[in-house]
């Protein structure tokens, strides 16, 4: 009697553990669900990046009319400071544009997502990469958004020494790799913080974060110009022409001349539109740091004349 209990009770806890995995594992499918179908549907700022990322993936090195592609990635500065359709209107019919904005991105953001555009079939004729100098020498990436929408899961090693990541961290990042609910988290709490308390960023006007001072030029040059040798030689590898945009700037001490001179030594174009605190301050937000509508209109205008003046002169790349 005691040991048929005992096998009753076995039978009724193996079918209880049984329930929890399976309500555990629709759970898991139903975040992921959500994270993947539902999260761009209601997130207009995902969806964006998931339809600019489809053209980015999409486009070939000339367009239905003939005409040559060129894709701009970068992050809000880009956004911001572009106007598309201006854009679009100057370059054409010479140019077809194409603009990838995504935020809280700098240089290994773009490095590795520019080896995952590639690898998925994206081929433009050339490439701009909008960033600042700051940006440029940064050691940072977006986080576990990174890992799902612009790493390749080969590379995770890779990420893993360039960013300087913990065992932890580097975990995290392979596993957001291939699910959408660990990649978009962070994005699903910010989203819901801000349904909920929507003046919560307006928090951020009396709580500003003190921006460190730009190392002096020789350092800059020193951590920037190998980066842009290492972005210019993934392009030219897929045959494909690459150039760096230097959005304006207040700060008197950027070295983005100094940059534009360096890198052109070595045949590498880097466009700097407006010197640093050129831009007239009406043409900022009041962050001072992104552009506004008229900032906007003044910048995209003097870039598309900048680039059908350079992109003309410069030698198509030979793999």
């Amino acid at each position: 009697m005691p040991s048929s209990i005992s096998d009753s009770d076995r039978r009724k806890a193996g079918q209880a553990i049984l329930v929890l995995l399976g309500l555990l594992l629709a759970y898991l499918g139903a975040l992921e669900a959500a994270a993947s179908f539902g999260f761009p549907r209601v997130n207009h700022y995902w969806r964006r990046i998931l339809a600019d990322q489809h053209d980015a993936i999409s486009i070939c090195p000339s367009a239905t009319n003939g005409s040559p592609t060129t894709l701009f990635i970068g992050n809000s500065l880009l956004e911001w400071a572009v106007d598309r359709d201006l854009l679009h209107k100057e370059l054409s019919p010479l140019y077809f544009s194409s603009v990838l904005p995504i935020e809280n991105t700098s240089y290994l953001d773009w490095f590795f997502g520019l080896r995952r555009l590639f690898s998925e079939g994206s081929r433009p004729a050339a490439v701009g990469v909008f960033l600042s100098t700051r940006q440029l020498i940064s050691e940072k990436t977006m986080g576990e958004p990174f890992a799902h929408s612009m790493m390749l899961e080969r590379d995770i090693f890779a990420v893993k020494h360039e960013a300087h990541l913990d065992n932890t961290s580097a975990s995290n990042y392979f596993f957001a790799r291939s699910s959408s609910w660990l990649g978009y988290r962070s994005e699903v709490r910010n989203w819901l913080l801000q349904k909920l308390m929507p003046n919560v960023g307006d928090l951020t006007r009396y709580l500003p974060g003190k921006t460190p001072s730009m190392p002096p030029t020789d350092e800059v040059l020193t951590r920037a110009l190998p980066r842009l040798r290492t972005l210019n030689e993934i392009c030219k590898q897929h045959r494909v022409r690459f150039f760096l945009v230097v959005p304006p700037t207040f700060d008197v001490h950027d070295s983005s001349l100094a940059l534009r001179a360096a890198a052109a030594r070595e045949g590498i174009l880097v466009l700097v539109p407006y010197s640093p605190s050129e831009m007239p301050s009406e043409g900022f937000q009041p962050d001072g740091f992104h552009l506004n509508s008229h900032g906007a209109d003044l910048f995209t205008r003097r870039t598309a004349l900048l680039l059908l003046q350079k992109l003309a002169n410069q030698p198509a790349p030979v793999s």
